[in-house]
């Protein structure tokens, strides 16, 4: 089975659409994402349904972003902090996917939510 954990194409918003300029310094995140981190999405991105998408705004940055598939079920479970050992553990559940490479891919998607500014990292385990 191949699972499409892919951040669809970023887009710079119009101009008139920008919310405010000023530069947003980034937090401190770990060096790398492993699978104690817990995650959360950013609180400052707004997401709306289109067609079997779901396209996403970044208020800070100003970008706009597409999820489909098992991105976007990734992006809807992470609305709650969420540790990622335990988020991988859901998906190869849903999926039967081999372990490692739900492992690979999921750390690759979330690390490119990271740099986009998109997600929320620390280094605690979830409450």
């Amino acid at each position: 089975m191949v699972v499409d954990l892919t951040l669809g194409p970023r887009y710079q918003m119009p101009p008139k659409w920008a919310f405010y300029s000023e530069q947003v310094s980034p937090m401190p995140v770990p060096q790398m994402l492993n699978l104690d981190c817990v995650v959360q999405r950013d609180a400052d991105v707004i997401a709306a349904e289109a067609d079997q998408d779901l396209v996403m705004v970044s208020i800070a940055n100003g970008l706009y972003y597409g999820v489909s598939d098992v991105a976007r079920e990734i992006w809807e479970s992470i609305e709650q902090p969420k540790k990622i050992s335990n988020l991988i553990d859901d998906l190869v559940r849903t999926y039967n996917i081999d372990r490692t490479t739900c492992k690979d891919e999921t750390l690759s998607f979330l690390e490119d939510l990271r740099t986009e500014g998109l997600l929320r990292v620390s280094g605690e385990p979830a409450s």
